[in-house]
């Protein structure tokens, strides 16, 4: 009788609850972006945050599947009294839950600085349309890399990016 009600009640318990792993990040994919001329350089110089805004070119290459894309959009950074300059190169790594494909404008949203992250680490930016996907940038060096050297703090702080698509190679 015992072994009756477990072979019913079996189907029940396999597909209960979800994958505990389904939701964890994973990277799907290196955002390249290179700074262009300031939004509005006058705003900038006047205004005492020394913050600024840039127009940026990123290039999105997927890790496995999918089409290699070109976005355009925005740039909000906060800086230590200096300006970035033109054609400087940021790297993200793209983080999404596992399972996530990387299909056509994957990357289309605003991003904004996770409040939440340590302070003395760059904040990993968060999509505001679909909070899943994040940015981690690229420029801090962890145990094990090819550098063993710290890099220096950096002189800014990206706060937030607007990605629109552009083009896509599928």
């Amino acid at each position: 009788m015992r072994w009756r009600w477990m072979m019913l009640a079996l189907p029940f318990c396999i597909g209960a609850g979800t994958d505990p792993g389904a939701r964890l990040p994973m990277e799907v994919g290196v955002l390249s972006c290179t700074l262009a001329q300031a939004i509005d350089p006058q705003m900038s110089a006047q205004s005492g945050a020394a913050s600024e805004a840039r127009q940026v070119l990123c290039t999105f290459t997927p890790a496995r599947d999918g089409a290699e894309e070109t976005y355009v959009g925005s740039l909000k950074s906060i800086s230590a009294g200096r300006t970035l300059s033109e054609n400087t190169a940021l790297l993200w790594m793209v983080r999404a839950p596992v399972g996530t494909k990387a299909t056509p404008g994957l990357l289309e949203q605003t991003y904004a600085a996770d409040l939440a992250a340590p302070p003395g680490h760059s904040a990993p930016l968060v999509g505001e349309h679909n909070n899943d996907i994040t940015l981690h940038t690229m420029s801090e060096q962890k145990e094990g890399s090819a550098s063993m050297h710290e890099r220096p703090a950096l002189a800014f702080a990206i706060t937030a990016i607007e990605l629109k698509l552009r083009a896509s190679t599928s």
